[in-house]
């Protein structure tokens, strides 16, 4: 994708043209200005901890299409979802996540989570060239996309690619609709549309973008058709092309995570969120967003292009009420409009090149936030390991990890088990114990283990239902379940370890274990109750 950045660049403006914009606004060093930005930003990415909730199972899921040289259709995983529908539609970011680890480690991890991020700037500025806005604004939209991608997709995430892919689309189709018969834009628009569809399931708006080839009435033309087709044959690309209208029921059809009210914070309507403490960041960007209606209100935009969009903006507004994840929806379908505001509203603003002792103070600010978050997140760097040495600071995991940590070390080499745990556990586990299946991987959306688990009131409750502990090897849940109470008193089962939550008492976690499991695997008898 960095490549198809650098390629389209070259092809917007002559380059007497395009030397002379960037140094109307940033002075005859513009290009030293430009590259500071671009380290600068790539160590904002490269800085962020490997801590987010689903790159364990991601790591897993990579790792068994690395090894397995396919893609799975059904669970491989978890155990009480034994020949389920399962679809891997992340499999080439989880891949290059697996293989990057394996062979250049955690650290080549923080690099490539550098790369994404800056290849989302690049992408921003890109959208910026195609529609013609100068150099400076260029900048500040890739500034916005920037702060997008903090919130919503802050740590190494399948969702990054929509940010590099969407704008880049965008950008690819206003050239073809402002005259550029290049068949460049149609190749480099392929293979967007392929890498976003192996990536994520929003690579129908993939689709989106092609909307401004009606707006300048080039929609009929040759290069235009073959750019349409270009993005539905990306589509076509994944394993699973056949199998898409499955794909789609099985997670986005209802479920225990996607019920009122969801278990995913992500999930939660997105304008009670903004609202939410703390407030701050989404609070902005929303505002942002819904001050864009009037000030394009105030501009001249053509009758097709108000149309387009408001259309846009409405559908993306009623995706971010629904759901707070889907404010990246929102953007990638507004992200053209949002930069025509932003242009017209600094319409009147003076080029000027920032002074050098600005430039100083500002990569000074940088490097010293840079420094003071290295230093704060050092614990969290600590942890995390290898292919091998299979440890993650997972946010939400950490007493998992304590809790894996003993059962290793008080178990045979080879013990293998079914383990019931949480939602929040599941993924961690897959990836930090290979060999045992849990019950629930957080990527699998069943539901057993994130309603089951903390309804069961008694053994002998009648109208509950008590989920697959009772099948289970071992257990792995927080203490304020109500399966605990369950499991301290369940006939032929003992509580093992149990640790201290790093932040509440109420994050602490415990082991369960059957005793003839134990008998079998642990490397020490059980105690008696």
């Amino acid at each position: 994708m960095s490549l198809a950045l650098i390629d389209a660049a070259r092809i917007d403006a002559p380059p007497t043209r395009r030397e002379a914009d960037w140094e109307q606004s940033f002075g005859r060093h513009w290009k030293i200005d430009l590259t500071v930005m671009a380290v600068v930003i790539f160590l904002f990415g490269a800085i962020r901890p490997l801590a987010d909730p689903d790159l364990p199972m991601h790591l897993t899921v990579g790792e068994w299409i690395v090894r397995h040289r396919s893609v799975p259709f059904t669970d491989p995983f978890s155990w009480t979802a034994v020949g389920q529908p399962y679809f891997a539609y992340s499999w080439l970011p989880e891949s290059v996540y697996f293989e990057t680890l394996s062979r250049f480690g955690h650290y080549g991890l923080r690099a490539l989570q550098g790369v994404l991020v800056l290849a989302s700037a690049a992408s921003a500025m890109l959208v910026a060239r195609a529609s013609g806005w100068r150099p400076s604004l260029g900048v500040m939209l890739a500034g916005f996309n920037l702060i997008v991608a903090a919130f919503f997709v802050a740590m190494l995430r399948p969702q990054s690619i929509l940010l590099i892919t969407i704008p880049a689309i965008w950008a690819f189709f206003t050239r073809i609709a402002r005259g550029d018969d290049s068949r460049r834009n149609v190749l480099w628009l392929f293979i967007a549309s392929a890498v976003t569809a192996n990536s994520h399931l929003f690579f129908p708006v993939t689709l989106a973008p092609a909307v401004v080839l009606w707006i300048h009435r080039r929609l009929r033309t040759r290069i235009a058709l073959e750019g349409i087709v270009a993005v539905v044959a990306g589509w076509l690309t994944s394993p699973y092309a056949l199998h898409w209208p499955s794909v789609f029921r099985h997670n986005f059809g209802p479920h225990a995570l996607t019920a009122y009210p969801s278990p995913i914070s992500e999930m939660r309507p997105g304008f009670v969120a903004m609202l939410q403490p703390p407030l701050g960041p989404l609070l902005l960007l929303v505002g942002c967003m819904l001050a864009v209606p009037w000030i394009l209100g105030q501009s001249r935009l053509s009758g097709r292009e108000r149309l387009v969009a408001a259309a846009y903006w409405m559908i993306g507004a009623i995706a971010f009420g629904y759901a707070v994840r889907l404010f990246v929806l929102w953007w990638a379908l507004c992200i053209v409009t949002f930069g025509a505001a932003l242009a017209w509203a600094t319409r009147d603003a003076t080029e000027a090149p920032p002074r050098l002792r600005i430039r100083l103070l500002g990569v000074f600010a940088c490097l010293l936030t840079i420094g003071a978050f290295v230093v704060r997140t050092r614990d969290q760097r600590s942890l995390e390991g290898s292919v091998s040495v299979r440890t993650l600071p997972t946010v939400g995991s950490r007493p998992a990890e304590r809790v894996a940590q003993w059962l290793r070390s008080h178990t045979q080499p080879d013990a293998r088990g079914r383990i019931m745990t949480s939602f929040a556990f599941g993924s961690y586990l897959t990836w930090r114990l290979p060999g045992y299946s849990t019950s629930i991987d957080s990527r699998g959306l069943q539901p057993d283990s994130v309603t089951a688990a903390e309804s069961v009131v008694s053994a002998a409750a009648q109208g509950f239902p008590l989920g697959p502990w009772q099948s289970a090897d071992l257990v792995i849940l927080p203490v304020q379940f109500r399966a605990a109470a369950v499991l301290d008193t369940a006939s032929g089962w003992q509580r093992m370890v149990a640790v201290a939550g790093e932040v509440t008492p109420a994050d602490s976690a415990a082991l369960w274990v059957k005793r003839d499991w134990w008998a079998r695997h642990g490397s020490s008898a059980v105690r008696s109750r």
